[in-house]
């Protein structure tokens, strides 16, 4: 019997990260791409390989002010001491992020064109709130091909929950840097 018990524990933790993969896989088949703008990026570089610092253009909009509402500024206190923050975008017609705030009225304002989304807060700062990543890891030797994104694109559930799915160019453009670098080269 104690024989098997790290057999037990092996097969049980390949279930686990396989019932991960699955579900990740789920999300990223059933959910909505959004884009949110990057602002200017960092390529760096690691011992195994290349990553991209990834800063989001994310506009916070305060829906009291424009419905001429009393209101308490956006601040730090709306978001002090919480591991993650749900937000909420407007979308444009090719489903980028124009507007994002902390008040939920912002779906009601653009019902058709918006979305819920869980960002995360490291500082306690809105300037420093991100959904999902925010770095890329990529090949060695692609930096110069992704330093022409422009766009990250999510997929994001019902829930908010985002999955970085991949980072676009001018105008959506896939920018197809992985077909670019041979494994050979």
């Amino acid at each position: 019997m104690k024989k098997n018990i790290p057999l037990v524990i092996a097969i049980l933790s390949v279930v686990f990260f396989l019932g991960l993969i699955l579900k990740n896989e789920q999300h990223l088949k059933h959910s909505d791409s959004i884009y949110i703008q990057l602002a200017p990026v960092d390529p760096r570089s690691l011992i195994q390989g290349d990553y991209m610092v990834l800063n989001y253009d994310l506009s916070f909009y305060d829906v009291a002010v424009q419905k001429g509402r009393p209101h308490i500024p956006m601040n730090a206190t709306a978001i002090k001491n919480k591991s993650s923050v749900v937000a909420y975008v407007a979308l444009d017609a090719q489903r980028r992020v124009v507007k994002t705030s902390l008040d939920p009225q912002l779906l009601e304002m653009y019902p058709s064109v918006s979305h819920r989304i869980v960002l995360k807060n490291p500082d306690n700062r809105l300037d420093r709130l991100y959904p999902a990543s925010n770095s890329f890891l990529f090949a060695e030797g692609l930096a110069e091909c992704y330093q022409a994104a422009q766009y990250a694109e999510f997929k994001v559930d019902e829930k908010g929950n985002a999955i970085l799915a991949s980072l676009r160019g001018e105008g959506l453009k896939d920018l197809a840097c992985e077909k670019r670098k041979k494994w050979w080269s």
